[in-house]
């Protein structure tokens, strides 16, 4: 045995596997986000998200089976993200909103600041996903399971989807604030009642 000791710098950071694999598919993430914006989601290969990311083939396949997956997993994210910030102005008992101004701003206000991820995942053709998952996640946290609650619930993701996707689209980009009020309008029409 060598009288050399192994020097281990202390300013070096030792990651819980959990803390890693997060790390890991942020990198992920974010390479598949700038690759979007380079090139077509076909086109671009599993070796493309690796190099970009700085990650090996096995620490991508650790986390993910596909592209797709990565996709799933930003939709996800996105909608995570908006319900954690939407609490405070939902309902507990009904999960409605509580105080419509402040739940339609507050939601148009984290799709402002993720609309990079929204415009990648409609770049990659990522349609139906995102309407898929946020119905799965509507109808996951909603307490009435009846029809006529499970319809409302599809009418209600179908029509945030298309004023998401339209706003999020346009060449002339109204603020939250302007997007505030034409749903809050919408809102209070008599066929978005009860």
């Amino acid at each position: 045995m060598s009288n050399y000791q192994l020097f281990i710098p202390t300013t070096s950071k030792h990651y819980s596997n959990k803390e890693t694999n997060r790390l890991t598919r942020e990198a992920i993430c974010t390479a598949l986000i700038l690759l979007i914006k380079e090139q077509p989601f076909l086109k671009i290969t599993i070796t493309d998200i690796v190099k970009r990311a700085g990650v090996s083939r096995t620490a991508y396949y650790s986390n993910y089976n596909s592209k797709q997956d990565i996709l799933v997993d930003l939709v996800d994210s996105l909608i995570y993200e908006i319900n954690q910030k939407l609490l405070p102005y939902t309902d507990e008992k009904t999960g409605k909103a509580k105080a419509p101004k402040q739940f339609i701003q507050v939601l148009f206000e984290v799709l402002y600041k993720q609309r990079d991820i929204y415009i990648t995942l409609l770049d990659a053709q990522f349609h139906n996903i995102i309407l898929d998952r946020m119905n799965d996640i509507m109808l996951q946290h909603a307490r009435d399971k009846s029809d006529n609650n499970i319809y409302r619930v599809y009418f209600n993701a179908g029509a945030l989807y298309n004023v998401f996707t339209k706003w999020i689209q346009s060449k002339s980009l109204k603020t939250v604030d302007e997007m505030t009020e034409i749903c809050l309008r919408m809102y209070h029409t008599p066929m978005s009642q009860e």
